[in-house]
């Protein structure tokens, strides 16, 4: 008998990285990596569920920027050509490796594979949308939104009209891809703040999720803890992280990914090979980057690692599976003890850890969803939204400020690294929102340039960014970012001001940063709030 209910929860983002006005942007790699490790693979996972006729739930948010990525046509040309490039580099591989048994087996799993993906890919058209919203509306993988460009809402919240820009436009954006508004929200980092309750309720958002410590330091305190939602005074409720079911995917020490038997990360042919050998699948400028072609194991904490083998790390991922699964399990069996309604194990995840990071991340996924489909499991799988469609009561209570990055709070986005960011954001908000008070009768062309401003002033804002700067990666390419979209913003607002808008230099900004195509400048006007 079913005693209660796990919502895996996975979070699809990547920042906007189109970038048509560079020869073979690195950044654009970002994306093609992520679609070939993670989005196709959970497509191709979720298309052999189905065709065994397995019944199952996930959530997943796909944010407005991977959204238009993945229907961006100029995009998904790049990833063709990305695609065959692989495809003809593995036949190369077949042949370079044929001496070496072990390597060889390796080479032919990736020329198999590269092939299935380009088969996925051609199956929906070239268009990646095409299969998660098939997966929406078979009721299989309930879809949630999340805010327009991954902006740290509440380090925004200064100038609430930018944050209810950043929410309406993301509902919006859902709205016009998928064909219905969204249920649910991943507010992004899962950063939380009281003031975006009455927002979230405005936009017609039931749900969210939230970091462990948002429910379980909630006022007054929450009678299940996190296994259970809690809903906010005007009914909006939140799904706080489930730890223990965290700890063992996200802990370096004791999570699966981290197995001896599975992929390692950090060794590919791309630094390794001649550069006669591999130039024509590196960048074009000639920087040697991920091929995708991984041959080793991790095999421990040396720097000796032997050659991948693919049966063995199969079989490792049906033996976590089975662990995760069994834990779910007695942590159902235990908890629905001391409950009057079945519990909710919530499982928020970074979608790209399954298949980029943890390179057999996917057929987890696979795996788990088969193994909790048998008789032995104590639960079902769900989506927070049927949740709470059968079980409508909820017990009121005010999350605690918070998120789930270091330490549960948003230092990580603001800290001496990059708190110089926010005194040019707030500036801009500031300016943005006078604009759309001041501009309520515009021409078409000044319509079109506060349109423009205002994409540029929420690209700036995105999460991702601040995040870049702190953790010391790709710094002068986020320091870029923000120092352009911001540039361009105050070009477009100087244009605008002086009634001097060229329509040439506009229509190039907007060829460039095209995301949101229906996008309305006058949702940062204060008659709105």
């Amino acid at each position: 008998m079913k005693k209660g209910y796990v919502a895996f929860v996975l979070h699809g983002h990547m920042p906007f990285i189109r970038h048509p006005e560079i020869n073979d942007a690195l950044e654009e790699r970002w994306l093609f990596e992520a679609m070939s490790e993670c989005y196709i693979p959970l497509i191709q996972v979720f298309d052999g569920i189905l065709s065994d006729k397995i019944k199952f739930k996930m959530t997943m948010s796909i944010t407005p920027p991977l959204m238009s990525m993945l229907q961006d046509e100029y995009l998904n040309e790049r990833y063709l050509e990305y695609l065959n490039k692989s495809i003809e580099l593995s036949n190369k591989e077949l042949i370079r490796t044929k001496n070496n048994y072990q390597e060889n087996k390796v080479a032919h799993f990736y020329n198999d594979r590269f092939k299935g993906l380009l088969e996925t890919y051609e199956k929906y058209n070239n268009n990646l949308m095409n299969a998660f919203k098939k997966f929406d509306k078979l009721g299989c993988l309930e879809i949630i939104t999340c805010s327009a460009t991954h902006a740290l809402l509440p380090l925004i919240s200064v100038n609430p009209e930018a944050v209810r820009a950043q929410i309406a436009t993301g509902v919006e954006s859902y709205t016009k891809i998928m064909g219905h508004s969204p249920e649910g929200i991943w507010l992004p980092e899962c950063a939380y703040t009281y003031s975006l309750d009455s927002v979230l309720k405005e936009y017609g958002i039931k749900y969210f999720i939230s970091e462990s410590k948002a429910v379980l330091y909630a006022s007054p305190r929450p009678m299940y803890g996190t296994n259970a939602p809690i809903a906010v005074p005007n009914g909006v409720c939140t799904f706080g992280r489930d730890m223990e079911s965290s700890y063992q995917v996200w802990s370096d020490f004791m999570g699966y990914p981290g197995d001896f038997s599975y992929r390692e990360f950090y060794r590919d042919i791309g630094y390794e090979l001649p550069m006669d050998y591999i130039k024509p699948y590196i960048n074009a400028s000639g920087i040697r980057i991920d091929t995708g072609f991984k041959y080793y194991k991790i095999t421990g904490n040396s720097e000796y690692k032997e050659i991948y083998n693919r049966d063995e790390a199969m079989q490792k991922v049906w033996q976590h599976a089975s662990h995760f699964s069994k834990c779910r399990t007695d942590q159902i069996s235990e908890i629905s003890k001391h409950m009057d309604k079945p519990p909710i194990i919530t499982c928020p995840y970074d979608a790209e850890l399954y298949g980029h990071w943890w390179f057999e991340g996917p057929d987890f996924i696979n795996a788990f969803i088969r193994k909790s489909a048998e008789d032995w499991t104590s639960y079902e799988l769900t989506t927070p939204s049927e949740y709470l469609k059968m079980n409508p009561i909820v017990q009121c209570s005010t999350p605690n400020p918070s998120s789930w990055g270091e330490n549960s709070d948003y230092s990580v986005w603001i800290n001496s690294s990059n708190q110089w960011i926010y005194r040019d954001l707030h500036k801009c908000e500031e300016i943005m929102i006078r604009l759309a008070n001041t501009y309520t009768d515009p021409s078409e062309l000044q319509e079109k340039a506060l349109n423009q401003a205002a994409r540029e002033l929420m690209l700036a804002e995105s999460s991702d960014w601040p995040f870049i700067i702190k953790n010391n990666t790709t710094v002068d390419y986020a320091v870029r970012r923000i120092n352009s979209h911001l540039n361009r913003f105050k070009a477009i607002y100087d244009d605008i001001t002086k009634n001097n808008i060229q329509a040439k230099n506009l229509e190039k900004i907007e060829s460039i940063d095209n995301i949101f195509p229906n996008i309305n400048y006058r949702i940062y006007a204060k008659a709105n709030g």
